[in-house]
């Protein structure tokens, strides 16, 4: 058998349509969800956001958080520039697995901490994101934890 140019482009054309298959088998596979499902109004509203993180980044002491890998549990500490305890969302973003993010709401004790239980969290790296007012005051930080 002639290997000539017309045998040449029939075997091309089959291998690059069958490759063009199995790029659209492999992306049906493919999960990709967003973030965050309402993208857009999070967008509009980010200038509140900002002003948030502007009024964290002007707090004497910052917010710290520990995790106790024996009990699973993260201690989030808060300023104590007021005599008001702060109140909010804390929400535990997990970059691999959305079905495991997690917003749970708090307020403070005396002692301006708070105790979040993770013994449902699966090991890796998670964010706590961390919106609060104290006082008059709004604030927003991320602190990042890994979990093991």
């Amino acid at each position: 058998m002639k290997f000539n140019w017309g045998t040449g482009l029939v075997i091309f054309f089959i291998i690059f349509i069958s490759s063009l298959v199995f790029i659209l088998y492999k992306s049906t596979q493919y999960d990709n969800a967003l973030v965050i499902d309402n993208y857009y109004d999070e967008d509009i509203h980010y200038q509140s956001h900002y002003d948030k993180k502007q009024n964290t980044a002007l707090l004497p002491q910052k917010v710290t958080v520990t995790y106790d890998p024996g009990s699973k549990t993260a201690l989030i500490t808060f300023p104590t520039d007021t005599l008001n305890p702060p109140k909010g969302n804390i929400w535990l973003y997990n970059p691999v697995h959305k079905a495991q993010d997690k917003n749970i709401p708090f307020a403070a004790n005396k002692n301006m901490t708070v105790q979040v239980p993770l013994e449902y969290a699966s090991t890796g790296r998670w964010k706590l994101k961390i919106d609060w007012t104290q006082g008059e005051k709004e604030y927003y930080t991320e602190e990042e934890i890994l979990i093991q």
